[in-house]
This record gives C-alpha cells, sequence and structure tokens, in this order.
C-alpha cells in the first residue's frame, strides 16, 4: 500500500510539514486534523486499511503467503472462506484479524463476533489466540474469557448459538462489523444463513474458515466455498510452510517460558501427513479433507476394509504370544448377541455367541463367561505361562452386574484371572485422536489388520458373518478432527447387523498398558480401571 498523508505528515521536518500543509484544502486539512488526533490518541489507527501491516509491523509477527491472501481478501471483499487442511494456523491467523480490526477503529464504531462449531473451540482455542495477542501487545480495552470490553461496552466476543437458534445471531449490528466463524464444517444451514444475513449493512466482513467434513456433503460450508459471493482461499497441506520452504519466522504467542521456535513447528508437516496417508489410504475422505482441503465426494470410509479381514484368516505370519485373553460384548447398547472372543496370543476366534432369552440373567451370562475363564486358566497352566488370563467386558448396560459377579467368583476360586471393566463411552487414551474408547479401540484393531508389507500381526480364525461385522461400521471425523466411529443404532438404520462378534474381538485386543487390579461395582462411576 502506499504511504498515506497522514504519515507523510508525521515523519515529516516542521519545513516539509509546512509546505504540505499550505497545499491541502480545508476540506483536507479538517479531515487530515482528525486523522492526527484519533492517532495520538490511538497509535493502531494508522494501521485501518493495512492488516498485514498491523501484524508484520505493529505486532512483529511474520506472514507467509496464504495468510496475506487471506488478509488481502478481508479488506477487498465483504465474505472469504477459507477451507483447510489439519494445523495451517488458521484460528491463529483469525485471532489476529480480530484483533486488528478492534484495535484500529474508533471505539464504539466497530464489532467483531466470533463463533465455532463447539464453545469449547471458541473459548479455549479463538478466544486463548485473542487473549495472548491482547496481552502480549497491549491492546486497547480489557480482554476477558471470551469478551474484549472498551469503556465498558462490549467491541467483541465469542459465542456458540444452539444449531437452530437463528434469533441468537440477529439483532447484532455495527458500523464496522466483522464476523469469525472457525470450524466451520460443523456448522448448521440456519445458523450460517443467518450469520450471512448480518452482511447487509455497509462495512461488514465475514471470514468463514474450517477443514471440510470428511463424513458429510452438501454442508452449509461446503456450498459457500462453491458459491460466486465468496472468494474462497483454500489451504491445503502442500501450501503451507514446511512443505513450500517459506520462511514463517519465531513464534511470539508461546508462553514466555517456552524457549523461542520457529512458527513452522505449529505448522502440518510431512511426517503426519505420511502418517495419515499410511493409516487411511491416499485416496480416503479423510485424507482428502484433512490434507488436501478437499471437500470428499466419495462418502464415508470404512473402519476396517473387507479384504483385510478376509486376507487375515490366512495369514500364518502372525505375531507370537502364549498369554490368553478374553473379550466379552454382552448384548445391550443396541447389540443383539452375547459374545465371548478369545485372543489366543494372536490368534481370535469366537468361543461363545448367543441371543434371546439365554442372556436375560446376569447370573447365567457369568456363568459361561466363568467356564470360559476356566478352560484359559487350565491353558495357561499347562503351557506355564506366568500371565494372568485378563478378561475385558463391556460395561455398558447389565455388564455392570456381570463384572462384580465375575470379580467374585475368580477371587473365590483363587484364578489367575483379572477382571477389567470397560466403558467404550469413555474417554480414550489418545483424546486429542478419538472421540471415545470405542473409537480407539476399533482403531487399534484396524491396525493390527492392516497389511504391513504385506504382513498382518493377528490371525483370525473366523467365520464370514464376523468379517462382515469387522468391515460394517464407518468411521469420521468430528469438528477436532478426531476419529469417531459409527455407532450400533446408526448402523442398524441403514440395515447392517450390530457388530457385537467384532466389539467381542476387539476388547480381547485391546490391551492395557500396565495391570489394573479390578475396582468394586460400588466405584465404577468414580473411575475407570481400563484407563490407560
Amino acid at each position: 500500500m502506499g504511504e498515506r498523508l497522514v504519515d507523510l505528515v508525521l515523519n515529516a521536518t516542521p519545513e516539509e510539514r509546512t509546505k504540505i500543509y499550505l497545499s491541502l484544502t480545508d476540506d483536507e486539512k479538517n479531515a487530515l486534523g482528525v486523522i492526527l488526533d484519533a492517532e495520538i490518541e490511538n497509535p493502531w489507527a494508522r494501521y485501518e486499511n493495512d492488516p498485514i501491516g498491523f501484524i508484520e509491523d505493529g505486532l512483529g509477527e511474520t506472514l507467509w503467503s496464504k495468510q496475506r491472501e487471506i488478509l488481502e481478501s478481508i479488506i477487498h471483499n465483504k465474505r472469504t472462506t477459507v477451507p483447510a487442511c489439519h494445523a495451517p494456523g488458521k484460528s491463529h491467523l483469525a485471532a489476529r484479524a480480530v484483533a486488528w480490526w478492534i484495535s484500529v477503529h474508533p471505539p464504539g464504531t466497530a464489532m467483531a463476533i466470533t463463533t465455532a462449531s463447539t464453545f469449547k473451540q471458541v473459548r479455549n482455542i479463538m478466544w486463548a489466540n485473542i487473549r495472548r495477542v491482547h496481552i502480549a501487545n497491549q491492546l486497547p480495552g480489557e480482554i476477558l474469557t471470551t469478551e474484549w470490553k472498551m469503556d465498558d461496552t462490549v467491541v467483541a466476543y465469542g459465542f456458540r448459538p444452539a444449531d437452530n437458534n437463528e434469533a441468537a445471531v440477529q439483532g447484532i449490528h455495527a458500523p464496522h462489523l466483522l464476523v469469525v466463524v472457525d470450524e466451520a464444517g460443523g456448522i448448521s444451514d440456519k445458523i450460517g444463513s443467518a450469520l450471512e444475513a448480518l452482511m447487509t449493512g455497509g462495512h461488514t466482513r465475514l471470514l468463514v474458515l474450517g477443514n471440510p467434513p470428511t463424513d458429510q456433503e452438501q454442508t452449509w460450508f461446503e456450498r459457500i466455498c462453491n458459491s460466486p459471493i465468496y472468494a474462497n482461499i483454500p489451504i491445503g497441506a502442500y501450501d503451507t510452510p514446511n512443505f513450500t520452504g517459506e520462511e514463517t519466522g519465531q513464534c511470539r504467542s508461546c508462553p514466555p517460558h517456552v524457549e523461542a521456535h520457529a512458527v513452522a513447528t505449529h505448522l502440518v508437516d510431512q511426517s503426519w501427513v505420511d502418517d495419515v496417508i499410511g493409516e487411511f489410504g491416499e485416496d480416503s475422505p479423510f485424507v482428502e479433507a484433512r490434507v488436501n482441503a478437499r471437500f470428499p465426494q466419495t462418502g464415508t470410509g470404512k473402519v476396517i476394509p473387507y479384504h483385510w479381514a478376509e486376507q487375515a484368516t490366512q495369514n500364518e505370519d502372525y505375531l507370537e504370544s502364549s498369554v490368553i485373553r478374553l473379550g466379552v460384548d454382552i448384548a445391550s447398547d443396541g447389540g443383539d448377541e452375547f459374545v465371548i472372543a478369545k485372543a489366543d496370543g494372536y490368534k481370535v476366534s469366537i468361543t461363545h455367541r448367543s441371543s434371546g432369552k439365554a442372556n436375560a440373567n446376569a447370573v447365567d451370562v457369568a456363568g459361561v463367561i466363568i467356564g470360559e475363564i476356566e478352560k484359559a486358566v487350565a491353558e495357561h497352566k499347562s503351557r506355564a505361562v506366568p500371565d494372568m488370563v485378563r478378561v475385558k467386558i463391556d460395561t455398558i448396560g447389565v455388564g455392570w452386574g456381570v463384572v462384580s459377579l465375575l470379580d467374585r467368583w475368580v477371587k473365590e476360586r483363587q484364578l489367575k484371572a483379572l477382571v477389567i471393566g470397560v466403558n467404550v463411552a469413555e474417554r480414550p487414551k489418545d483424546q486429542a485422536k478419538f472421540k471415545n474408547q470405542r473409537a480407539e479401540m476399533w482403531w487399534n484393531t484396524r491396525a493390527m489388520l492392516q497389511p504391513k508389507e504385506e504382513k498382518q500381526e493377528i490371525r483370525l480364525d473366523v467365520d464370514r458373518a464376523v468379517l462382515a461385522q469387522l468391515a460394517g461400521p464407518t468411521f469420521k471425523s468430528d469438528s477436532s478432527g478426531r476419529i469417531l466411529i459409527e455407532s450400533k443404532v446408526d448402523m442398524k438404520k441403514r440395515g447392517v447387523h450390530s457388530p457385537d462378534r467384532a466389539e467381542a474381538i476387539l476388547l480381547a485386543l485391546y490391551e492395557n498398558k500396565t495391570v489394573h487390579e479390578p475396582i468394586s461395582p460400588l466405584s465404577f462411576t468414580q473411575s475407570n480401571p481400563w484407563t490407560l
């Protein structure tokens, strides 16, 4: 941008300043006086039309090409969309756009609102970034958890309206209005349309950022990214500095005790891309969305491809171990069968399955399981295996009572077995990657079945029905990028049988890293013995 008249005046010598002043009309002199008064009171006002200068010169941070393109679009376009890959620094940049918008305009004339698919995202990501940049640079006003105030007036805030609450978005007006939508893939049509309706004013801007959804087509976000009235700026992984080699400078937004490091360490890199392509496959919806920043048109992906499971039935080169583990899925939570799976080392089979009235009584169910435990303990003894037989039971529904009975019976009979209650809805070990333990268990089995250099870790001694169950569920990612497995209820809605036999296998294979003593049934609501 060219140098502004006010900058020429401020930087001129007294003689030059007089010459400039005499060359102006009366209206120009009055306008210059107003601007000078505003900038003496607010030094940030000089960047009113220059967000790049605000960040690079004012905040002392380095921008890379896509970031500059987005900021230029905010200046020149009413609406800007940014479909993005994993970790391109979009929330970081959007927070600085908010800081620029509020800092440069006269108090009382500007408003910025931010939203996202969850309030946690609003508070812990977007507004954590806004707070850091405000405090580090002593920007005007007072910053709170999700509010920015000047003279006791809210000038910016973050919120998350309910998906159907259009009224929460109505009535927001200001001479200078900026609306920022983060994680836009999770925004409903109604809220999206309500946000667009705010763009009727003169100086209004809408910035919409997010990862393309991996499991839905024709979302509000996808539609506006394809709309001619939006300036669309996609950021794929291969557009980011760790792939292009662009300079990013040193990070200035980390806590003071953290050693200085390059901004690029926060961005997606080759290692992450290689990992997800290896896990999901190059043509998968997940890679299309999270690596290439494109909206997938192929529907949801299977957790376990059928041919992987089928190949494992012929596998002779599986891992060796003499330890026996049992997995028990009791007919509940939308399930149809009571199933016991046995992992004899890494050779897996189904040892029991039943349905109907036979599963109605917890004592009868526990009796069947104790029989399988006794067989496994006897096999351990014949092999001189010192390890305990580990028995993992789905505790949702009647499983709670079964775990209690088995724990008592195992102790009374002095069996070398450890009964572990598993609530698959609880938090996983890797909370950044998985939505819950069920997702983590499915992914664990997927990893063991995935051919690596034409080898698999396990052998499946099961029939075609079990293979079909293993290949039944689909997966998707939530707005935070965590893996989520299709529920039994949703599977039934599309005519797919409940994967009870498959999930018994998952329980048998999903192993703790350390041994935990079982806890009493009364304390199951307090903690989880399956914590890794």
